[in-house]
């Protein structure tokens, strides 16, 4: 069994899903058993890089060594320089595949040495100014790019503007725009230049692809001008795009559904320790059509894809429609588990095998995310727990969907994606999906038989809503928590029942102000436990626990009214009560050591334990803070333990 990783950014554009289509279908045909694993992210230059960072942590989930090849499907990805990439997660993809030492083929971008598959990016956009200029006898063009920092985007400006130097064509920088690859970049691009030339038109207007085209077409119509009438325009790559826009748009056709056959190939030549060569042209074609006065097609084909496109575009409205009932559905589920039934809807139209979701276990673990500071009783709130980089051990899968068996909730720890994400037939896909609140990573999706969902391109829509959906659930279970604390449930201490410090910083400092503001006086008694460490060396820490205890329910028995009682520490006590003067005080505690030898007889414990009582009496015309009134009633337990150390 050959297993295959397959690395992409995909951009949100259209043909780069058209890639892994082929790819995936062409695996299912061969023979030869062949799996492949594909870690999709789409980190684009509008989102902040938090969001950026955490869409390619999904790159740290494989473990490059364990794959027979790997593919870098990286282009949509900003370079600075030759091999140098802008975005952290190509450099980290790119450095991981060159130290796995595995065969490398690098689509439609050179990268480093490794294989190349893709189309001659120079000859191809040469073959379109040459149409334009050798057939059409054009001579004065704009050009519309794309990225500048893009690799075939760089190649095909390079390819221009070297065929106007060959052939004395004017190609100066203000006929030049470049943005991105979206219709934008079409529409800000004829407007730029069209005002820069004071309305003087070129001939024609080559663009870097059909989106672009489709931009710059729109925005002329915007001055009354139309196409092909007063200029000509071309395109380049969506060729779906180009085959119903209205006119029919001149492109070239990069045939990129066959991409696979030519990738699988180079891989099983070097399997059997052929030689390859360094670089792989895949063809391409220039499409000539309305946009350059060519006639409207109206061959069979073309009418066949019209179809195909309209039939898609019905299905996308279908899945949205679905997808827009479950995204109010979502935030009425009480678990993930729920969300994710909610959308198994969702799940059923991806035509797919199996639906998994895995997440990092300690978001549900509200302890390390919610802090109380001991020494302030301040309540902090925090998610440093998660990860930012790569994902930890405490992975578990959570749910999972089979065609065949229908739903389940395994709830196992993932250590790796084998055996978890694997099967031994051969001829399988399994796509992964990074969920993230900006760059935390929370966990990712898995889907396996994945080319209608990659045709369809859903999947992005989904993830999106459930780490929504997700987010919104974690912040409502956080903020469950905090209101526990500070209602009293995690004021208590486990072991004894007594307020912990918690209970302290709110409780006391109430029953301190109250008494203060009324003009009365407040014991504060501090106890502390001798011989613990007697206790716990001789008979065990759980004699020591229930000596503990003993204190603690000697105090609870005395204490009455309105009073609170706090364990401080491991064997420290704190008791806060109203008191007349120094004498109810110090009866108090006399009742309080005679009960100990009571509870340590009813709870068995070997020993009585001995206790050290310091107190003080609060004076509701001083400035005194209660911590103050602590401290001194702390100083005084020292000095009887001093005392009882000399006696000894």
């Amino acid at each position: 069994m050959k297993k295959i990783l397959y690395i992409i950014d995909d951009g949100k554009r259209n043909f780069t899903y058209e890639r892994i289509s082929g790819f995936c279908e062409t695996i299912h045909k061969l023979d030869e058993p062949v799996n492949v694993y594909i870690f999709r992210s789409t980190g684009l230059g509008e989102y902040d890089d938090a969001h950026n960072q955490g869409e390619y942590n999904i790159y740290h989930l494989p473990d490059f060594s364990e794959f027979d090849g790997i593919v870098l499907d990286i282009n949509n990805t900003s370079r600075r320089r030759e091999n140098v990439f802008g975005s952290k997660g190509a450099a980290y993809a790119v450095a991981q595949a060159e130290k796995s030492g595995k065969p490398v083929i690098g689509i439609a971008n050179r990268i480093r040495d490794f294989y190349y598959l893709g189309i001659d990016n120079c000859a191809a956009m040469t073959s379109v100014i040459a149409y334009l200029h050798e057939d059409l006898k054009i001579t004065s063009f704009w050009f519309i790019m794309g990225p500048p920092d893009n690799y075939e985007n760089i190649v095909r400006t390079e390819a221009l503007r070297n065929y106007c130097v060959k052939n004395g064509l004017p190609a100066e920088p203000d006929c030049f725009y470049a943005e991105n690859y979206g219709t934008e970049t079409g529409t800000h691009g004829f407007r730029k230049l069209y005002e820069l030339h004071l309305g003087k038109l070129p001939e024609a207007v080559i663009c870097a692809n059909d989106m672009i085209a489709r931009g710059a077409i729109e925005e002329a119509a915007r001055y009354g001008l139309t196409v092909p009438r007063d200029f000509l325009v071309t395109g380049f790559d969506n060729l779906d795009i180009s085959a119903y826009l209205s006119p029919t748009l001149t492109t070239v056709d990069q045939f990129r559904y066959g991409l696979g056959e030519p990738c699988l190939e180079i891989f099983q030549k070097l399997w059997r320790g052929e030689e390859v060569d360094r670089i792989t042209y895949t063809p391409t074609k220039v499409i000539r059509r309305e946009t350059t006065g060519a006639q409207k097609p109206s061959d069979t084909k073309l009418q066949e894809r019209l179809a195909e496109a309209l039939e898609a575009d019905a299905a996308v409205e279908d899945f949205q429609n679905q997808l827009c009932e479950i995204q109010y559905t979502l935030p009425e589920c009480n678990s993930i588990i729920e969300m994710c039934h909610c959308l198994e809807k969702c799940i059923r139209s991806f035509h797919c095998k199996a639906f998994y979701l895995v997440m990092d276990s300690r978001l549900y673990d509200y302890s390390n995310q919610i802090e109380l500071d001991q020494d302030t009783g301040i309540i902090q709130t925090n998610r440093v727990a998660l990860m930012t980089e790569g994902y930890p051990e405490t992975m578990e899968l959570i749910y999972v969907w089979r065609e065949d068996t229908g739903s389940s909730q395994p709830r196992t720890k993932i250590k790796g994606l084998f055996p978890t994400f694997d099967t031994e037939e051969g001829g399988c896909d399994f796509l992964f999906i990074p969920l993230h609140f900006k760059e935390e990573a929370v966990g990712y999706l898995a889907v396996q038989d994945c080319v209608e969902l990659l045709k369809t391109r859903n999947i992005a829509p989904v993830a999106n809503t459930l780490t929504m959906a997700m987010r919104s659930f974690f912040a409502g279970k956080r903020l469950e928590y905090l209101s526990q604390m500070l209602s009293g449930v995690s004021m208590q201490d486990n072991l004894t029942g007594l307020y912990n410090r918690l209970g302290y910083h709110h409780l006391a400092q109430q029953l301190f102000r109250r008494t203060h503001s009324a003009g009365e006086h407040l014991g504060v008694i501090f106890f502390d436990m001798d011989g613990m460490k007697y206790i716990n060396d001789t008979y065990g820490h759980a004699c020591g626990d229930d000596a503990i205890r003993s204190v603690a329910m000697a105090i609870t028995d005395n204490m009455v009214g309105d009073t609170v009682s706090v364990r401080y520490g491991g064997d420290e006590f704190l008791a806060f009560t109203p008191a007349p003067d120094v004498a109810a005080i110090e009866a108090l505690i006399q009742r309080i050591l005679k009960s100990v030898s009571v509870w340590a007889e009813k709870l068995k414990v070997p020993c009585v334990p001995g206790v050290s009582a310091g107190y003080v009496l609060t004076d509701p015309s001083s400035k005194k803070q209660l911590k103050d009134y602590v401290e001194e009633a702390d100083g005084r337990m020292y000095e009887e333990k001093k005392r009882k150390k000399v006696k000894r």
